[in-house]
């Protein structure tokens, strides 16, 4: 990849992608519930066949970021990994470097409320054998 402007503007294509990608998945983990509620199973199968691929496609993209940093020196690598990280490390210096790290904050907030729905799914659903439950 040529100069910094460029990769910059790869990382955030990427970065905005995963963003959306991640709203859907918790659009969908609520869309579960509510499917849930109204013990519609055919729903709640589709919902998770559809929210599995939203996280597949997540994962992809956050494999292109990392492939993308293995592109630039040590220093940038730990810059990017501040920002994508929502470390404070680095303040980022240029407007794209800014809408990255602002960008992956939200991401990280769209996760962590997604991982809490999540948990009272599961928990509800497979009581005791939740994977939670498990994990805790």
């Amino acid at each position: 990849m040529g100069n910094r402007e460029e990769f910059l503007t790869e990382v955030l294509r990427r970065v905005q992608r995963n963003y959306v990608h991640m709203v859907e998945i918790e659009r969908l983990t609520k869309d579960m519930g509510d499917s849930l509620s109204r013990n519609d199973r055919e729903s709640v199968e589709l919902l998770l066949k559809m929210r599995g691929e939203e996280m597949d496609q997540a994962g992809e993209i956050r494999q292109e970021i990392r492939t993308i940093l293995e592109a630039v020196d040590e220093e940038e690598r730990k810059k990017f990994r501040s920002w994508l990280n929502g470390e404070n490390k680095y303040e980022p210096d240029c407007f794209e470097a800014r809408k990255i790290a602002e960008l992956s904050g939200q991401t990280q907030q769209v996760l962590n409320r997604t991982i809490s729905l999540d948990k009272v799914l599961n928990s509800k659903v497979a009581g005791k054998e939740s994977y939670y439950q498990a994990t805790s």
